[in-house]
């Protein structure tokens, strides 16, 4: 079998304790061969991880076998766009590999040595006969499986690049390699432009803010975060933007990027504005290609896109034998039991983690329990060293009905979604953990609330109190809530330890039931549970 690891060669910042990047015993033959495994994974990341976890932890790693297309092992990937693109002590390789967000070890390829378990790296699957249970790679090998574990992922959405989409100088976070090519980007940039409100864009736009670059951020919407924020919300985040330099672009459309020698420098707007730019990040949303998994019952794109499957994450159609394929993390369409039933996809960490335990006990022991999950999403910005402050926020539950905002973002802001008298959805600036751990039991729990009270609350604190008094549990949040300084990452630590986010290391324990805590290159991180 092949355990293909090269050595992460391209790390412009040596970890902490080192001077050198860190490398990785491996083999490789260019012969085509033929791999027979119990339980084979395709994909490299989060979900793909914490399935191999689960499958260590029931002492079975040597029937796994993971396939991927990246040349590293498994890691968090929420890191690439925060602690990653620090100016000062950056994220890097090995420090976030999983499961170190989750509270487990770090999986290096030692890791999986140690456990049996096989990885082809640098390896993308190109074909699957389901009915025979037959997998075949680009590097000619067929791989036989009773099990298969589809966990391949979503892909950035990019501009066509008949107006220069795939120039050079543009750039497009999803993977290791993306966030490196950036990263030394952003390092050599005067001028930089970001196009996308959402999620990597803000993040992208936080950092590159922290370097002096003072980023143009290009929105088609009126205001940022616009799938969850109101627009009374994101004045509050702009404006913090806009205090560190940053240029919105409201409700503006891209005509082309401009080039010049073969090179993208700047981008020009309907309407014919250009705004001048050496570096630019596209953060235009995700897509959720199936391929070579087509056959597979799959839900229209975007509408949510991805494999179809049921509570237990097994999917059907191509001739596949019920419960011999599964699919976990940004490609699985599954039933939100929160919302009635109605097929959702999640692109979080959170869900990565979760759907991979989930599916790793149908897996391993036949269970047909339902997925149960709570939505949550995060994020955390200007963690940078010195900073003025830092802007973390969580959210949870549903997105309907009437919002409710309570606070002035000094530093702390809360939102409340309340639908037919209840509390369906929580979001919180700046919150403790224990006050995170309120908005996510409200979310869990939608206590029955009256909108005008909360409207009446003058704190934050006030409007958690009254929205505490009617929850059932304070201290049990859904996934994962977590509060970090100079770390990175979504949901939990995803960037890892001390090889690249310097600080001391804190070992704490937070009075919640099964509560863990530790800190990795100053990130504190904690899973509730």
């Amino acid at each position: 079998p092949k355990f293909n690891s090269p050595p992460n060669t391209r790390a412009s910042v040596p970890a902490a304790d080192d001077s050198t990047p860190s490398t990785s015993t491996s083999t490789s033959t260019s012969m085509a061969s033929t791999l027979a495994k119990k339980i084979v994974v395709v994909g490299g990341g989060n979900s793909a991880g914490y399935f191999a976890r689960a499958v260590v932890a029931a002492g079975r790693g040597a029937e796994l076998l993971i396939v991927a297309a990246e040349s590293v092992n498994p890691y968090e990937r929420p890191a690439l766009s925060k602690a990653f693109l620090h100016k000062e002590g950056p994220a890097r390789l090995p420090g976030f590999h999983t499961s170190v967000g989750g509270g487990g070890e770090r999986q290096t390829t030692e890791w999986y040595l140690e456990h049996g378990v096989e990885v082809m790296l640098s390896t993308r699957v190109t074909a699957a006969d389901l009915a025979s249970k037959t997998l075949t790679t680009d590097k000619g090998d067929s791989i036989t499986y009773e099990k298969l574990v589809v966990a391949t992922g979503c892909t950035a959405l990019k501009l066509p690049a008949s107006i220069g989409g795939a120039l050079p100088g543009v750039h497009y976070v999803r993977d290791n390699a993306d966030a490196l090519a950036l990263y030394d980007a952003m390092g050599a940039a005067t001028k930089a432009v970001v196009i996308g409100g959402g999620y990597i864009g803000l993040e992208c736009a936080a950092s590159m803010a922290t370097w002096g670059l003072k980023p143009h951020v290009i929105l088609m919407e009126p205001h940022t975060m616009s799938r969850l924020w109101t627009p009374e919300i994101a004045a509050h985040y702009e404006k913090e933007y806009e205090s560190r330099g940053t240029v919105f672009h409201r409700g503006a459309k891209v005509a082309r990027i401009v080039e010049k020698d073969g090179k993208a420098v700047g981008v020009e707007l309907e309407g014919g504005e250009v705004i001048d730019a050496d570096v630019i990040v596209v953060g235009v949303g995700a897509g959720a290609p199936t391929a070579p998994f087509d056959a597979l019952d799959t839900t229209p794109e975007r509408f949510p896109g991805g494999i179809l499957v049921d509570g237990t994450f097994a999917a059907s159609g191509g001739g596949a034998e019920h419960g011999s394929v599964y699919a976990i993390g940004d490609i699985a369409a599954f039933p939100l039991v929160a919302d009635d039933g109605k097929v959702v996809r999640m692109e979080h960490v959170a869900h990565a983690r979760a759907s991979a335990a989930h599916a790793a006990a149908a897996v391993l022991t036949g269970s047909a329990a339902p997925y149960q999950y709570m939505p949550f999403f995060y994020s955390r910005v200007f963690e940078h060293k010195d900073t003025s402050r830092k802007v973390a926020w969580v959210f949870y539950g549903l997105q309907r009905g009437e919002v409710v905002v309570v606070g002035d973002f000094a530093p702390k802001l809360a939102a409340f979604w309340v639908d037919a008298g209840k509390c369906v959805g929580a979001m919180l600036e700046s919150g403790s953990v224990e006050e995170n751990a309120v908005v996510a039991a409200a979310a869990k729990d939608q206590p029955a609330v009256d909108a005008a009270a909360l409207k009446a609350c003058a704190t934050v604190e006030d409007a958690l109190k009254l929205v505490a008094g009617g929850a059932e549990c304070l201290g049990a949040p859904p996934p994962l809530v977590e509060a970090s300084s100079d770390g990175e990452d979504e949901e939990d630590d995803d960037e890892g330890d001390d090889d690249g986010g310097g600080g001391d290391t804190i070992l704490c324990i937070v009075l919640t039931t099964t509560t863990m805590t530790t800190t990795h290159g100053g990130a504190e991180q904690f899973e509730l549970n």
